[in-house]
């Protein structure tokens, strides 16, 4: 017996033409690109789009220099081509995370790339080394927004921390508040904001943002998602037809815990069949685990662990409906790439990124996740229901999730509205930027920076070191010479 989806492994894929590739501005030769990571120690999606943009700007002829912090454990084949790290110091609640900071020496070898562009693809203040470089050298600056912080922030607390309404308090109160108003003084110092949904237009504009926003859902790479599934990665105890499945990091923030109960009160009971395997490491797994014990659905929960990017061509062509219960999302990759294979997604209606990606009733269905959460968890689980049990619906859903997913996320379209993104931002630095001409150098920007990745590191204290990756999965290379 085959699933639902399986039938459709082999399917042409839907015929929407692609639009022709772009071609980057003529005075576009040196691009910087902030990133979190210049090694990517663990899935990632902000990071796996600066790869992304990456290889694109470069099959353009375009030199990019990926700009972050100082990774001890980094190999020379993990990192690009062309990088420059600076100094950093460790998150110690979550190994493999640094954070840079300013020094004069690796500033002077950045203002050295004599960089045409500065695109910030960065949740922290690594994004000041762009704000400085503008200041010094009026070189644009394009920053992009990957993080919603008041959903993020109890990812440094411990178990009893995170407990406390005190804490939380200070931290919706105070130091969230805090950080998004140094956040918006950064972006408006630069030419541009990119954000991914028209929520986080909304989002921003409201925190006091002025300069230019455009919104750009993230691509698709064809060159991993381009493939049919083959193998069928899924445990031999999952039964065809009845596997569900999320892929996420396992952290506080993406709702596991809240998507576990709802199953096991509003969907297991229905079906004895139905299994969830969860794809994914982080801080919180072995929470999840022990979770899916206390609440009876361990044996129908398959946690599976990070695995490679390249191998979900096979995860998401050999699942029959993706869940998404996540309400922190500035996109969610991950449902994009679901849609892309053709998987019906049952999700929260978040107002951000996930929103912007499901068409309800279309290609999924969207929940409202309250204001009274036990009847939205209720209908979360007929949504998930109702969607099995008509196979029709799910083939209407599937059709329309290829079709759809393809003219969101075509990669032409996206470098296309990146160039589009780049111009405007020359033009405005032109209209806004003075010459500093012998004034002494800003500091700012550096101040900020430096007293933010304090603070950071600080709070990375108040939890100790946590497992993620324990599968060891590869990041794709940033040449991805293999995509299988």
């Amino acid at each position: 017996m085959t699933t639902f989806l399986s039938r459709h492994v082999g399917e042409v894929r839907a015929t929407t033409p692609r639009r022709a590739a772009p071609a980057a501005p003529k005075w576009l030769s040196r691009v910087g690109l902030l990133n979190d990571y210049v090694r990517i120690p663990f899935a990632n999606g902000s990071s796996f789009a600066s790869q992304f943009l990456c290889r694109e700007l470069e099959s353009r002829g375009r030199t990019v220099s990926v700009v972050g912090p100082h990774d001890p454990d980094a190999r020379p084949e993990e990192m690009p081509q062309n990088f420059l790290t600076l100094r950093s110091v460790p998150l110690r609640a979550h190994p493999g995370v640094h954070l840079a900071m300013p020094s004069s020496d690796d500033l002077s070898r950045l203002r050295s790339r004599k960089l045409d562009l500065m695109l910030g693809q960065t949740s922290n203040a690594l994004m000041d080394a762009g704000v400085w470089l503008r200041e010094m050298d009026g070189v644009p600056l394009v920053m992009v927004n990957t993080v919603h912080l008041p959903s993020v922030y109890n990812t440094v607390l411990s178990e009893s921390l995170d407990k406390s309404a005190a804490v939380h308090a200070l931290f919706q109160l105070g130091l969230v508040p805090f950080a998004e108003s140094q956040t918006v003084g950064a972006y408006n110092r630069g030419d541009g904001l990119v954000v991914l949904s028209k929520g986080l237009e909304r989002y921003w504009r409201d925190r006091g943002v002025t300069v230019p926003i455009h919104v750009i859902p993230r691509a698709i790479d064809g060159r991993i998602f381009g493939r049919s599934a083959e193998v069928d990665p899924f445990d031999p105890r999952t039964t065809r037809g009845s596997r569900l499945l999320v892929v996420c990091r396992h952290v506080r923030e993406k709702g596991l815990d809240r998507m576990l109960t709802l199953l096991a009160e509003h969907v297991f009971p229905a079906d004895a069949s139905l299994t969830l395997t969860l794809v994914g490491d982080g801080p919180d797994h072995d929470v999840y685990r022990q979770r899916a014990v206390a609440l009876g659905i361990a044996e129908r929960c398959f946690f599976v662990g990070e695995q490679p990017l390249t191998s979900m061509p096979d995860w998401y062509g050999h699942a029959d409906l993706f869940l998404y219960t996540s309400l922190s999302e500035t996109y969610g990759q991950v449902v994009s790439e679901a849609l892309y294979a053709g998987v019906p997604v049952v999700a929260f209606e978040d107002g951000m990124g996930v929103s912007g990606q499901v068409t309800d009733g279309k290609d999924g269905r969207l929940v409202a996740p309250g204001p009274n959460e036990t009847e939205a968890d209720a209908e979360f689980g007929a949504a998930v229901l109702g969607v099995l049990c008509e196979p029709n619906r799910r083939r209407a859903y599937s059709d329309a999730a290829r079709a759809l997913a393809r003219l969101r996320c075509d990669p032409n379209v996206c470098i296309e509205r990146y160039f589009a993104v780049f111009e405007s931002a020359r033009t405005h630095v032109a209209a806004t930027w003075k010459p500093r001409a012998l004034s002494p150098a800003p500091m700012g920007s550096l101040v900020r920076w430096a007293g933010m990745h304090s603070l950071m590191a600080g709070l990375g204290l108040l939890r100790d070191p946590v497992r993620v990756n324990s599968n060891g999965a590869k990041a794709p290379e940033w040449k991805l010479r293999h995509a299988g």
